[in-house]
């Protein structure tokens, strides 16, 4: 049978810890962003978003031509390999967008430029788009200048005696570019003919600075730096207009003022701000403890009554204009991955967009309900509503991750487990704190499944933990307390099920066993052995056989009466991280660490549908009660949901 592909139907995620990440598209209908090894495309208008799926490891930077026509991002690789740039043709990857197209591959890239090593730190196109700057990351530490229209390298040098971390191209030249980082600022001044890099090192005195954001003025009069310090550096980067265009700059850059006021962690993100009917300029400051404000740019003082704060370091501005002109109004991404809609005079905040900041451990649905979903990652659990992909509401335990979760079947509690080995349960409809089992395991908590129905005043609990025991709670309306605490594993537990009379439960681990527990007497029924470090586990509804997926690449089947293993399926390339299956058994769905969905046929054991849109491993994969959508979860932050596929047709094409 023909494998089919499985549509998306909506992504939440957005990586901003990528400084200068997030860009609009000049026209204002597009957002550009990344998002794992993606750089993703969004329409303001439709809400519609395509994948450019072409880099091989984590995008690192990204750079919108001033004319919309282009792309150019840059990609993190380890040190010593070499870390690609690609050009992507923009016009054409929103035509597809419109049309209805989600993933665009390569064949939307006009060139792959390959000359960094470890990493692409910074990327920006000349005025006139014609040329393309980049800087290498600390390993490479080189700036190069790219013909954007051939794909090939006119010029290179190295960066500075120490790591250059920004580069801006002025806004009127196409030969001048300034590129910042630890103690320096250098002028270039390329010389297309000769092709040479001539730069001039600024004069900064006696001030030592790590520069880590560059702005330059309309007039490119100045260049305004932030630094690490949380201060701004003003710097004259005027040229002597007599020298022509081929010789290189004889004015020295140097440092004209520096600010009084420090902005708290760091000057992550600067933008200069010309008012259109005085030509004064001010500089819109984004710190890394989420204050936004403005400069005088002459004065460098604050302005006044121009400040907001927002969650998360502020690592991207980029301004939106109307039809006179002027700034209609700032998009603004923060390290804590939340996308904010903001007045130029600062006053109007709105909250637009937001996601996981770290790795999501686990995904789950409240029984009967696929309206809402609940996601448990690094610092806080997350209820989503799924038809508007919006968040309503963040339970936020600081300095601690949570790596599982579960929604008791009366839905009065959701219970996690966390990085300092407690177990906490919270109210759902308010997010406040419930009950706090302390030490209930001695390191992480790493697998949770809820015993016996709710509706009433007593429920059990069962956990599992990284030294490797598995636990049974009883849960009441005053206390907890723990029944029982199983000790045959030796490694961390994965993975636990319940069956559905809360008679048995099997428990996952990394020691290469599955064991089922009998939870009126405690004690092991059968045990499922083999070469592996198992990763998930799961009951088929029937309860009659048990499938299970790990390291080991493969999905297998087991007798759940006796343990004996029934049949293995390769899985995929890589380790097979989750599980899920349809009510009746019919099909089920596994999530990989080479970032693929897989949709199976149970008893023929063929993969009907794959679904590519992951940057990350998928640690995660749940089927919704009404089985309409499949919402899979990554290491890289993104939730994604995906149509279920249409399964009459899988049936008919079995049959043929």
């Amino acid at each position: 049978m023909d494998i089919q592909s499985l549509k998306i139907k909506g992504v939440i995620g957005f990586n901003g810890k990528v400084l200068n990440g997030l860009h609009n598209s000049p026209c204002g209908d597009y957002i550009v962003y990344p998002l794992g090894t993606f750089v993703v495309i969004k329409s303001l208008i439709s809400d519609k978003e395509a994948f450019l799926d072409g880099h091989t490891n984590q995008v690192s930077c990204i750079a919108v031509s001033s004319d919309g026509r282009k792309i150019a991002s840059g990609q993190a690789n380890s040190t010593g390999t070499k870390a690609d740039v690609l050009i992507w043709n923009f016009s054409k990857a929103k035509k597809l967008l419109d049309d209805g197209e989600v993933m665009i591959g390569e064949d939307c890239a006009s060139h792959r430029l390959m000359q960094h090593r470890g990493k692409v730190q910074d990327i920006d196109f000349s005025c006139d788009d014609k040329y393309l700057c980049t800087l290498g990351g600390q390993d490479d530490n080189a700036l190069v200048i790219w013909d954007v229209e051939n794909g090939t390298s006119i010029c290179g040098s190295p960066a500075a005696t120490d790591s250059a971390l920004c580069v801006k191209w002025v806004h009127n030249r196409n030969d001048r570019l300034v590129s910042a980082g630890n103690y320096h600022v250098r002028v270039w001044q390329v010389n297309y003919p000769g092709t040479k890099l001539h730069p001039m090192e600024a004069k900064l005195y006696k001030v030592r600075r790590q520069i880590i954001s560059i702005s330059i003025t309309e007039d490119d009069n100045y260049a305004y730096c932030g630094t690490l310090t949380g201060d701004v550096i003003q710097l004259s980067i005027l040229r002597d207009e007599i020298k022509t265009f081929k010789e290189p700059d004889v004015l020295t850059p140097e440092m004209k003022s520096i600010s009084e006021h420090r902005f708290s962690k760091g000057v992550k993100s600067i933008y200069c701000v010309t008012n259109p009917s005085s030509g004064q300029t001010n500089i819109l400051i984004g710190a890394g403890d989420g204050t936004v404000g403005m400069l005088n740019g002459n004065s460098l003082k604050k302005v006044a009554g121009y400040a907001t704060k927002l969650l998360g370091a502020i690592t991207s501005i980029a301004p939106i204009y109307n039809k006179s002109g002027s700034i209609w109004k700032f998009i603004i991404g923060t390290d804590q991955c939340n996308r904010y809609e903001v007045s130029p005079d600062l006053i109007d905040t709105i909250l637009k967009a937001s996601c996981h900041s770290g790795s999501v451990h686990d995904v789950c649905f409240p029984e009967g309900c696929a309206d809402l979903v609940v996601t448990a990652s690094v610092g806080d659990l997350r209820i989503w509503n799924v038809q508007s992909k919006m968040e309503i509401l963040r339970i936020q335990v600081p300095n601690l991750e949570c790596y599982c979760s579960a929604v008791t079947p009366s839905g009065r509690s959701i219970v996690s487990g966390w990085s300092d080995g407690k177990i906490r349960s919270f109210y759902p409809q308010s997010g406040k704190i419930q009950f706090v089992i302390p030490d209930a395991h001695t390191e992480q908590v790493t697998a949770l499944a809820v015993a016996d129905r709710d509706y009433g005043n007593e429920w059990r609990l069962i956990s599992g933990g990284a030294e490797g025991r598995v636990r049974i709670w009883k849960i009441t309306s005053q206390h907890q307390a723990m029944i029982s605490s199983l000790k045959e594993h030796r490694a961390p537990i994965k993975n636990i099920k319940v069956n559905s009379d809360s008679s048995q439960a099997i428990s996952a681990s990394a020691d290469g066993s599955c064991i089922i527990w009998d939870l009126n007497k405690y004690v092991r029924l059968h045990a499922l052995f083999e070469s592996n470090v198992f990763l998930s586990v799961l009951y088929h509804p029937d309860e009659s056989q048990i499938l299970t997926c790990g390291s080991n690449h493969k999905i297998s089947y087991w007798d759940a009466s006796d343990g004996e293993a029934i049949r293995v399926i390769d899985g995929g390339e890589k380790e097979i991280n989750c599980l899920d299956i349809t009510q009746n058994g019919e099909f089920f769905v596994s999530g990989s660490r080479d970032m693929m969905l897989k949709f199976w046929h149970y008893d023929n054991g063929i993969t009907c549908c794959t679904g590519r849109g992951h940057s990350g491993n998928i640690n995660a994969v749940k089927l919704s009660p009404d089985e309409r959508i499949i919402v899979s979860v990554c290491s890289t932050g993104e939730i994604i949901f995906w149509e279920m596929p249409d399964l009459r047709e899988i049936r008919s094409s079995l049959k043929d």
